[in-house]
């Protein structure tokens, strides 16, 4: 194959991926603001829930409560008898991902509008996670 042919081919396959779909750090149209809880052990937390909303342009903020034992672990370090801390990140068409600040990050997949799912790192483990819809948030 010349090298002409193979350049024609390559731009042939890009122009086709590219218009398949919107691009894929574009804002997510699936608003996953609310209530969300996991029933899956993260290290040291459990009982991980994660209050957020989602704004137009697909960034999230909010906050996070656990609980966690041993009480005072070495990691996540200093999150005390009742841990909690801010949650930001994004929603985009290819994933979304949350920072729950002091505990870890969630990377991945809203899969519909009452499940994420994906992994979350903390201390440097990686653990399957999934979130499940509880409800939307209370009016302020």
């Amino acid at each position: 194959m010349k090298l002409s042919e193979l350049v024609c081919r390559t731009l042939l396959v890009v122009a086709v991926v590219e218009s398949c779909g919107p691009p894929l750090t574009e804002p997510s149209s699936l608003d996953i603001s609310g209530r969300w809880v996991t029933s899956d052990i993260i290290g040291t937390l459990s009982d991980v829930e994660i209050r957020i909303t989602q704004l137009p342009n697909g960034t999230i903020s909010g906050q996070w409560s656990a609980s966690m034992f041993p009480i005072n672990a070495p990691c996540p370090p200093d999150l005390g008898a009742n841990p909690m801390g801010p949650v930001n990140g994004t929603n985009t068409v290819l994933e979304a991902r949350l920072s729950l600040v002091g505990a870890g990050d969630f990377d991945g997949q809203v899969i519909d509008g009452e499940t994420l799912r994906g992994s979350f790192v903390s201390c440097n483990n990686i653990y399957a996670i999934v979130f499940s819809f509880v409800g939307p948030l209370p009016p302020p």
